[in-house]
């Protein structure tokens, strides 16, 4: 009896070990690097590949709710050999990824799944994929699971339908039409099209999620006339919206609700330079202080808050997750305690809060504000001392999670910003600092030493919107024509991602989601001497009559156009 009740009780302890052991199981990551490659043919396995967005919510949920899944980790590591790499490390794959999906007409976006054989035929790729069947998307382990099932019942056939997928992806073109003749006219039908869109109570165009938009209204602010008017004033309400934070001056990504009212918090780092740029183009057609304000307070945020210090900046900032949403938005009683009544009001906070019930879908905000207030009505000493107040506490309940990337496209852009700043608005500190912006590219990036580097201290390859940015930083001319040779296709009018081919293709630049940095041919044509083909194949972009063109392409072109 007792050598019975010895082995079953070793029995139950051996299940226990295995079911913690299951419970435990994590995904093994690995490198997209020769190793990898080397085992998943050893082992007879697909790859699968996540490219990721490190300020991505999507990448977040899909490393939170699906990896940390132990049924889905062990899994993943039995069928295949897994890989992750961020995209600012491997741009060349993550450009791949968006082209195959675009190819297939597939959503793109942040993260990609892409599933290759072993040696790097495409066999199947998605944007995020939810954990279960969700808003009518299939569900992860139903795609993990359909590509098992295909590789393990007909090698053969998985290998054949990735080789015609290998053409399909490297023949794509995006072009469908022929370029316009009269880009005049076609400007101007633009303009009029994106004003049918404006709301002028909120200062958004279109459907939520409203961004901030800043190429687009700086193409109406060029237009003139009544076209101008709609675009000051739409940025006029945005930068006294809850777009901004009032508190540090950043603003944010986007906002999420019809009213403009629910801010997606998280800080980029070049939305603070676009959306000073916008605000500087307001400035030399208008005498309102606030644009001058906007300005300061997007650029002296990204100073103060993304930079240590010594010229160099991180890609943003995240308060996207519950807790750290939650220390955004403050209870009326301990804003007023920290500060006063009065302030609390100049905020717009209110007693029992001042979100929209009807708009907060997710239910996090009840009874809470969120702040927002024109930033030349918060302009006095005490002003700045309370709003010190407020944002001390604020870091002191949960600091938002701050992205230490640094890339060279961003510094450019940033560079570009201040330097403007420093001459249009006389800023003197914008100017001190654009000198340790331009030290940091050439010492960080590799720039002194005639080439140029992805991110800082690495030996990533650059990106053509990365030379094309840090030309117009750096007013080096030059560096673009360096782009053009490296990645600009004369024959199709486009710019490659890579001067190398990535798992058989040479993919092209492609702009994943909206709300990203304009494409390498928008910064091309803002800068003299474009390549000849390029105007008339970014006029593509008219293709669709149901969708005015994007706001940075109508720059483009609107400033190339005035150029001629």
């Amino acid at each position: 009896m007792y050598f019975k009740m010895n082995k079953f009780i070793r029995l139950i302890l051996l299940l226990s070990l295995t079911a913690i052991s299951f419970l435990r199981a994590e995904v093994t990551w690995h490198a997209w690097d020769e190793a990898a490659h080397t085992e998943a043919a050893d082992r007879g396995v697909p790859l699968y590949v996540v490219v990721g967005d490190s300020l991505s919510e999507l990448t977040t949920s899909m490393r939170e709710d699906t990896f940390a899944n132990a049924e889905v980790a062990a899994f993943l590591n039995e069928n295949f050999v897994c890989i992750y790499a961020d995209r600012s490390e491997a741009p060349g794959l993550a450009a791949y990824g968006q082209q195959w999906l675009v190819a297939e007409q597939k959503i793109p976006g942040w993260p990609l799944n892409l599933w290759f054989t072993p040696n790097h035929q495409p066999l199947e790729a998605a944007s995020y994929l939810p954990p279960t069947e969700e808003w009518g998307r299939e569900g992860f382990m139903v795609v993990a699971n359909r590509v098992t099932d295909n590789w393990t019942a007909s090698r053969e056939s998985s290998e054949r339908a990735a080789a015609r997928r290998t053409e399909l992806i490297a023949d794509y073109l995006p072009f469908a039409a022929e370029p316009i003749n009269d880009i005049a006219a076609a400007l101007h039908t633009a303009g009029e099209d994106w004003l049918a869109l404006l709301n002028p109570e909120t200062g958004a165009f279109g459907d939520s999620p409203h961004r901030p938009e800043p190429e687009l209204i700086r193409f109406l602010i060029s237009q003139g006339g009544e076209a101008q008017a709609a675009a000051l004033n739409a940025l006029r309400i945005r930068i006294s919206s809850a777009l901004r934070d009032p508190i540090d001056g950043g603003f944010y990504r986007a906002t999420s609700d019809n009213n403009g009212g629910i801010p997606v918090f998280q800080k980029r780092l070049t939305d603070q330079a676009r959306i000073a740029l916008a605000c500087l183009d307001a400035v030399a057609v208008s005498d309102d202080p606030i644009f001058a304000a906007g300005a300061h307070s997007a650029l002296d945020y990204a100073i103060n808050r993304l930079s240590p210090g010594d010229g160099t900046f991180w890609v943003g900032e995240d308060a996207t997750a519950p807790d750290a949403t939650r220390n955004q938005t403050w209870i009326w009683g301990a804003l007023a305690e920290l500060t006063s009544d009065e302030f609390a009001i100049r905020l717009a906070a209110k007693p029992a809060g001042n979100v929209n019930a009807e708009e907060d879908l997710e239910g996090h905000h009840g009874g809470r504000n969120i702040l927002r207030a024109d930033p030349t009505a918060l302009a006095s000493r005490n002003d700045f001392e309370l709003r010190a107040k407020v944002l001390t506490a604020r870091l002191d309940l949960e600091n938002p999670r701050i992205e230490r990337t640094a890339t060279a496209g961003a510094h450019g852009l940033m560079l570009h910003a201040l330097n403007r700043a420093t001459l249009e608005l006389n800023d003197l500190n914008c100017g001190g600092y654009a000198v340790a912006v331009r030290s940091a590219i050439l010492r960080d990036f590799n720039l002194a030493a005639g080439e140029l580097t992805r991110t800082a201290n690495s030996e990533v390859p650059a990106l053509p919107d990365d030379y094309l940015l840090v030309a117009m930083g750096m007013n080096d001319p030059a560096l673009a024509e360096q782009a053009d040779d490296l990645f600009y296709d004369d024959e199709f009018g486009l710019y490659y991602a890579t001067t190398e081919d990535v798992a058989g293709v040479r993919p092209q630049m492609w702009s994943a989601a909206a709300g990203e940095l304009p494409s390498p041919a928008v910064w091309r044509l803002l800068i003299s001497n474009p390549p000849e083909l390029l105007a008339d194949e970014i006029t593509l972009s008219f293709d669709n009559p149901d969708v005015p063109p994007p706001g940075d392409v109508l720059l483009a072109l609107q400033k190339h156009h005035d150029s001629d």
